[in-house]
């Protein structure tokens, strides 16, 4: 079980699971609790959630503590800071 949907329908939780090939289904099951309606044509469900950690998308647990001897964080690889006047020079 790789995807799921949950959603509450009159105040009560509910959950669908999905595996990593179904995903198009998944958001289509999403979409289609989104659009359902009462008798009187209130929406049915409320606070519809699709998670997904999909198999071959997601790294190892945890974050490593060891970072590469040459790695260094900074803006200056980004053309360094904003300028002054808050143009950037491909939209000036």
């Amino acid at each position: 079980m790789s995807i799921v949907v949950y959603w509450l329908s009159q105040g009560r939780p509910f959950v669908e699971a999905f595996s990593d090939e179904q995903l198009l289904d998944a958001l289509a099951f999403s979409e289609a609790r989104r659009k359902d309606k009462d008798a009187q044509g209130q929406p049915l469900n409320c606070h519809v959630v699709t998670n997904s950690e999909l198999g071959n998308s997601v790294g190892k647990p945890g974050v490593s503590d060891e970072l590469p001897s040459d790695y260094s964080w900074s803006k200056s690889h980004r053309g360094g800071p904003p300028p002054a006047d808050g143009v950037p020079k491909t939209l000036a």
